[in-house]
């Protein structure tokens, strides 16, 4: 047989074994078991299983499937088009009191708890359809896969809301074939900390939000500034209904004043000279009076202080986590700004008021990251 035979012989053969691959992908597709593996979804999908009374029906689709763009958000990848049985004993959710009227920063809290535990147990975070919106949702591209039912599930609740339940770890292991949801508040950095990278994957502002926070940045440049010549310090003033709702103050709430937020800013103009403060708040009167420039500054120094009202939620947090560092006062939003900027962030050291009822479940060493500064008034 000649050399140029041989080598069709060859080429056939090759494919023919291409062939005979793809049959065996096919057959085992639909009559065996598959098992797709991704960093975002660990889950078994045997294709031709009846349906059981702990078994969740629900479509697979490529928003099922998840994988990560260039930019760092969480994107469908996939499209299984059929119907899949799958074990509720892959997810992991919040509970209805995630609906209970919480804003932003509670929310991103809870989620932060659910996306630790399914990291813990190898199961994936999903959301329970209904008719609620989730605040999340709208400013963040979550991705999340949607589900009809959790049933049966195992709820874990927490001792303390403002600290770190260690108990959650013991108790996730123990759940067995039902799918776990997280109750309570979940407010520590601790509940980050194992899964920074990839909570910073989910937490992509909307495209809309984002563009807004950079047209925003960009067109409040101090005049005769360049953007690479100075740093920029957001700043959030939490004070509304905590200042005066008395079930608010009673239970131990407190709010810094005008001296902390100034001392604060002078810590930031001492180490990098030229600042810019961007301060928003739900309280625009007493923002406009006390966040101003610090009297007395050297002549060395440029200081400008823009301020952020009449925003979103979803467009102020993004300002602020654009920020090279963060200025909070108190509560989960300034937490959540401070958290996604990444920089240097001070916070109020006296809050909660020692002996309150808020203070109770408050534990400082897990609600604040060891890198933060505290300050007092």
């Amino acid at each position: 047989m000649s050399s140029q035979w041989r080598l069709r012989v060859a080429g056939l053969l090759t494919l023919l074994g291409f062939l005979l691959s793809g049959c065996l992908y096919f057959h085992q597709q639909f009559h065996g078991e598959i098992v797709f593996k991704d960093m975002f979804l660990n889950v078994k999908l045997i294709a031709g299983s009846s349906l059981s009374n702990n078994r969740s029906h629900i479509e697979v689709s490529s928003a099922n499937l998840t994988s990560t763009t260039k930019h760092g958000e969480v994107t469908p990848l996939g499209n299984l088009s059929q119907r899949q049985d799958v074990h509720v004993s892959q997810f992991v959710s919040f509970d209805n009191s995630v609906y209970d009227g919480r804003r932003l920063g509670n929310q991103l809290f809870a989620f932060a708890a659910v996306a630790f535990v399914a990291e813990l147990t190898g199961r994936r975070p999903v959301v329970k359809n209904t008719s609620k919106p989730l605040l999340l949702e709208q400013v963040f591209k979550l991705n999340l896969e949607r589900v009809d039912t959790l049933c049966p599930c195992h709820t874990i609740g927490e001792a303390r809301h403002l600290s770190y339940d260690k108990n959650t770890e013991n108790e996730v292991l123990k759940v067995g074939h039902k799918s776990i949801v997280i109750s309570g508040f979940r407010q520590s950095w601790k509940y980050t900390m194992a899964i920074e990278h990839r909570l910073r994957r989910y937490l992509v502002f909307q495209d809309d939000i984002r563009i807004f926070a950079e047209h925003f940045l960009q067109n409040n440049i101090p005049p005769g500034w360049k953007r690479a010549g100075f740093v920029r310090v957001g700043i959030h003033v939490r004070r509304g209904d905590i200042t005066t709702n008395p079930q608010f103050i009673n239970y131990g709430y407190t709010v810094p004043n005008a001296t902390y937020f100034e001392k604060a800013m002078i810590f930031f103009i001492e180490k990098y000279v030229r600042v810019q403060f961007i301060a928003m708040s739900d309280d625009r009167n007493w923002t406009m009076e006390n966040i101003v420039i610090p009297v007395n500054m050297s002549a060395d120094v440029s200081v400008n202080v823009t301020h952020s009202f009449n925003h979103t939620a979803g467009q102020d947090l993004a300002i602020l986590s654009l920020c090279d560092h963060v200025i909070m006062s108190t509560g989960t939003y300034g937490w959540w700004g401070a958290w996604l900027a990444k920089g240097t962030t001070i916070y109020y050291k006296d809050w909660p008021r020692v002996g309150s009822g808020l203070y109770g479940h408050f534990n400082d060493k897990d609600f604040f990251p060891p890198n933060w500064i505290p300050r007092t008034s």
